[in-house]
């Protein structure tokens, strides 16, 4: 009698692919049952006399303000009340209707705060002025919904040994452009997801309805800020002769990536891969990701960038866009309000604690004589999570 010899290992299974199968016990370690359950949403429960972000005692100045925040690598970062912002967008859409207006399309906003726009604020939220055309419009985007939050560590399932790509996830990008570092720098600079393109063209689509041409476009050196404002282009139908300018003055505060970066895609390797952008721009800032800097350093740099690229802009004209991430609307909006109104000298730079309320591919606006926060000329665009599908579930009908 032969005695069969059992499976070595131990039953497992792959949760991003499905595929069940045995692996060594050494491989394995014991964890607590809570540890291995998968995040389908992370919601922060608050009350009205409370933070969304942190507690009151919390110093929202300084250097340990910011090394400590939430910045977009955490899970939590853009998930905002929908529903509450759904109701406060109806409320002035009937309001519009209510006042013979042609629609949200032909209408702006004036806003007294500089991050806040009249949207929910009452009776004011009916005020709406007659807009000079002649007056310009900037912008300051979020990108889009990146791959990593949304898959986790998905280079090692992407790529093999050669570093050849392949897409584990309709989601997924259909392919990746060469670049230094492969992978390794794929891991830290990461791309859009599909939904995440789709959300930037989406904006885009919606200021050419509403009839705003865009003709200056500046990104974060981050991939995914390129890959937003590509997206953003095709949305908006730009001409082919609009190109991105990436600009690595834009990039986050540094300090959040105290694991290292990788070095940004050169405009030459954007380009072999497809992204419109202008190889004869010169960069505002010069960012080395080997050195630390300070709250003041990140301030001074967005500063710089937006200031200029205004100036720099004036004589020939057009609206301006500055795609970056979730702090970008506040330090865009915080230097073209004290390009306005020059001081000899400002309180000292500190984030905002609505940050945390910046989701993917969110939209500010400002226009200038002097520049001050308005509310966008398009709706906002809301999406909601959806998990991965186990079609094996079906085996059991």
């Amino acid at each position: 009698m032969v005695k069969l010899r059992s499976r070595p290992g131990l039953p497992g299974k792959l949760t991003r692919h499905g595929v069940s199968g045995y692996l060594p016990a050494i491989f394995t370690r014991l964890t607590l049952e809570s540890d291995a359950w998968t995040l389908h949403r992370s919601v922060t429960l608050s009350n009205k006399n409370s933070s969304d972000c942190k507690s009151e005692s919390y110093s929202n100045t300084g250097e340990e303000m910011a090394s400590n925040y939430p910045h977009e690598g955490a899970t939590q970062l853009g998930h905002e009340k929908s529903e509450e912002n759904f109701k406060e967008w109806a409320n002035y859409w009937q309001t519009l209707v209510n006042g013979g207006k042609e629609g949200i399309m032909n209408t702006n906003q004036d806003s007294d705060t500089a991050l806040k726009t009249e949207l929910g604020s009452g009776d004011n939220v009916a005020k709406s002025l007659q807009e000079d055309d002649s007056r310009r419009w900037v912008f300051a985007m979020r990108h889009g919904e990146r791959v990593d939050l949304t898959y986790g560590q998905w280079v090692p399932y992407c790529f093999d040994e050669n570093d050849t790509y392949t897409r584990m996830d309709l989601n997924m990008p259909l392919k990746l452009g060469k670049r230094a570092g492969g992978k390794e720098s794929y891991a830290k600079d990461t791309p859009l997801t599909r939904i995440g393109r789709m959300q930037a063209q989406l904006v885009g689509e919606g200021l050419r309805l509403a009839g705003i041409d865009v003709k200056h476009v500046y990104a974060s050196a981050a991939l995914r800020c390129v890959d937003t404002a590509q997206g953003f282009l095709e949305g908006l139908q730009a001409d082919p002769s609009v190109k991105i300018k990436v600009e690595p003055g834009l990039f986050e505060y540094k300090m959040w990536h105290v694991k290292g970066m990788a070095p940004f895609m050169t405009p030459l390797e954007l380009h072999n891969a497809g992204y419109n952008v202008d190889l004869s721009y010169k960069p505002y800032v010069d960012l080395d990701i080997n050195t630390d800097e300070t709250l003041e350093d990140y301030y001074k740099r967005g500063e710089k960038v937006a200031q200029s690229a205004v100036l720099d802009t004036e004589q020939e004209g057009g609206n301006i866009i500055f795609v970056g991430h979730a702090a970008t609307l506040d330090t865009t909006a915080t230097a073209l309000k004290r390009l306005s109104n020059p001081q000899p000298e400002f309180p000292p730079y500190s984030f905002v604690s609505n940050l945390m309320k910046v989701p993917y591919c969110a939209l500010g606006a400002l226009r200038e004589k002097p520049w001050h926060v308005v509310c966008p000329p398009c709706p906002p665009s809301v999406n909601s999570s959806s998990g991965r599908f186990d079609w094996r579930m079906l085996l059991d009908i």
